[in-house]
């Protein structure tokens, strides 16, 4: 028997008046789980809800956390001689589901420590009843903002919506089921260029930068 989405992503509750209905206005890709794991979420909560899913994870790749960034941006400022305390911050995740299926969780580094950058999660189309995930996805995420029930992005408004991460500006959930299954999120460009902001902040506070006279 091929698995659906209730059994491999999350549990879903279905039922036939459910799947009959109208689908409803799509929720905010913040709202969007895929084995709970949601965007913006911390990473002990992501631990969590993996080891809860039964998936099974490894770390992979360091980089600088939030109070190393600041450091370092001290330092360009001042000059300063030394090493910058290098403290690390997760850089993903890459986890195998109970059903075979792939999941890699991105991180960033915020003030507030790891959390979710983005994810994707890939399924082989052969082990999935296809028909049935999308009913299920349009239950449990309602319609898309652009695209269909086949492959289609949820975006939050105020935010250009595409069928394409890359250029995405705010958090975006791409889900396709055209031959297989692939769910991709990322927080966005914005969120990116927030976190950078927040970084120069806190380096302000420390070292505030000096203004240039006016001649």
């Amino acid at each position: 028997m091929k698995s659906t989405i209730a059994t491999i992503i999350a549990a879903v509750t279905m039922t036939p008046s459910a799947q009959a209905q109208t689908p409803r206005a799509g929720l905010s890709p913040l709202r969007i789980d895929v084995a709970g794991v949601r965007l913006g979420m911390p990473i002990e909560q992501v631990r969590t809800a993996l080891a809860t899913a039964s998936y099974a994870c490894r770390p992979f790749g360091n980089e600088a956390d939030f109070a190393a960034r600041v450091a370092r941006e001290v330092k360009s400022r001042t000059g300063a001689r030394g090493e910058v305390p290098y403290t690390t911050g997760t850089m993903q995740l890459d986890c195998r589901g109970p059903n075979g299926e792939g999941l890699t969780v991105t991180f960033a580094q915020t003030q507030a420590g790891s959390v979710v950058d983005g994810y994707g999660l890939a399924i082989d189309g052969r082990t999935i009843d296809l028909p049935a995930l999308r009913r299920q996805l349009t239950s449990k995420y309602g319609r898309p903002t652009v695209g269909t029930g086949m492959r289609g992005s949820w975006c939050d408004a105020g935010y250009r919506c595409g069928d394409g991460m890359v250029f995405s500006e705010g958090p975006t959930v791409i889900i396709d089921t055209t031959t297989s299954v692939s769910i991709n999120a990322t927080r966005g460009g914005r969120a990116d260029k927030a976190d950078d902001a927040s970084v120069m902040a806190a380096a302000d506070r420390l070292v505030p930068k000096k203004t240039r006279a006016a001649f």
